[in-house]
């Protein structure tokens, strides 16, 4: 009889063995499994020697996995058996799915983010699982699921080597609660309206011609002696009231002209980002559980991206963006981005009423230097006062002086965004 796994094994430095499930007269076995980063269940399908083959061939191209809900998250080997990860499924979906002969009749290539890309692209399209570890800050790790392969690989070479293991006692596992996915906002705030004050003035203004209209009128029906007598005594105190209110009518006019530039709210972001890839919405939808590191204030937590074998995303994606929502709609003066190890890349920042890169007006752009903050002084004039969102589009990733994962240089390690 073929070895089992033992239980507690780690797979791929990341998937714990917790239970042995099901085996079959053929050798292949059904695990459970725990995964250590996400805190998710996952299962273990472990095939015999025989069906080392079928089992990679049906992982790779079978149009059933997205029929029964499977989704492939990593493939290797242990003791020199092929097993695949998968979402927490039924063993009998699993065995039905991905060892039945004739499984894979499909042309439709399953997977891209797990195995790379296999179509026209000419770019080295590779990119493999973030995993971190730290003294302090678990959630560092990497959050996406899956590992790499060179793009056409056709055998299990193509996977890491996992035959050495890590085994961990019984009595250090746990369970984990799931992280919480992050959140849209919608709402909009409410137009300022500072042309009230305008109203306002203008309305005093006709109330003090109208009370003069007046009094010009009651002065030709008295005695135009009497009259004279009372402008030379109190000609003085006229004048200097009439100079006093038009000063103060000019100062009113004037602060009310420009209330842009003395009344806008300081920028500040509501909540966190949100991240979106046009071209490929579920990559690295792992990682958003760490997005909330970008605003915590804690420059020791990041937000990972995958590690990718080229600036551009390992050809699986021409750009994406994050976007963050702003307290109350003002002008943006400057945004600092801390980052980790990169130097090169590119990325461009929008302002808009919306979450959407559509309809977006550009007010910056830059590139990373070193390591730590870089700040872009943005464009004041185009946004007006009316931003709500900002939005950071990110069109090419930095080199990494230290790889997310060895071997995949590129790629992003983000601690903080503010704005000023």
């Amino acid at each position: 009889m073929t070895q089992q796994i033992p239980l507690n094994t780690l797979l791929g430095d990341r998937y714990k063995v917790t239970a042995h499930l099901l085996d079959t007269a053929s050798g292949d076995a059904v695990l459970d499994g725990l995964d250590t980063v996400l805190g998710r269940k996952v299962s273990i399908l472990v095939a015999a020697p025989d069906h080392n083959r079928l089992l990679v061939t049906n992982a790779r191209n079978s149009s059933a996995l997205s029929r029964s809900a499977v989704q492939v998250l990593d493939l290797g080997n242990h003791s020199e058996r092929t097993y695949l990860i998968t979402s927490h499924s039924r063993p009998d979906t699993l065995l039905g799915v991905l060892l039945t002969e004739g499984g894979s009749n499909s042309a439709e290539e399953f997977g891209e983010e797990i195995f790379g890309d296999t179509g026209s692209m000419t770019a080295p399209n590779t990119y493999v699982v973030a995993k971190e570890k730290t003294a302090e800050q678990g959630q560092d790790a990497g959050a996406a699921a899956g590992a790499a392969a060179v793009a056409g690989a056709t055998s299990i070479s193509a996977t890491r080597d996992l035959s050495a293991v890590e085994e961990e006692p019984a009595d250090e596992f746990e369970e984990y609660d799931a992280e919480e996915e992050g959140y849209y906002e919608g709402d909009e705030p409410t137009e300022r309206n500072s042309g009230m004050w305008v109203v306002g003035i203008a309305a005093v203004l006709l109330l003090v011609i109208g009370a003069g209209a007046v009094f010009a009128s009651l002065g030709g029906m008295v005695d135009s002696d009497a009259s004279k007598q009372v402008l030379d005594a109190n000609g003085t105190a006229v004048a200097t009231a009439s100079a006093s209110a038009s000063a103060n009518a000019s100062a009113s006019a004037s602060a009310s002209a420009t209330p842009s530039e003395t009344s806008l709210p300081t920028p500040k972001i509501e909540g966190t980002f949100t991240r979106t890839v046009p071209s490929a919405p579920t990559l690295m939808a792992e990682s958003d559980s760490l997005l909330g590191n970008l605003t915590d204030g804690n420059a020791s937590t990041t937000w990972l991206s995958l590690a990718f074998g080229s600036a551009n995303f390992g050809g699986l994606a021409d750009s994406f963006y994050l976007s963050a929502k702003l307290d109350e709609a003002t002008t943006v003066n400057s945004i600092t981005i801390n980052q980790v190890s990169g130097v090169g890349g590119a990325f461009t920042v929008y302002a808009n009423d919306s979450a959407s890169i559509e309809g977006a007006t550009e007010i910056g752009s830059g590139s990373f230097a070193a390591t730590g903050d870089t700040t872009v002084q943005l464009n004041k004039d185009a946004q007006d006062g009316k931003t709500e969102y900002i939005i950071i589009q990110f069109t090419s990733a930095p080199q990494l002086s230290q790889p997310i994962v060895s071997g995949y240089v590129y790629g992003l390690r983000l601690a903080e965004i503010s704005v000023k």
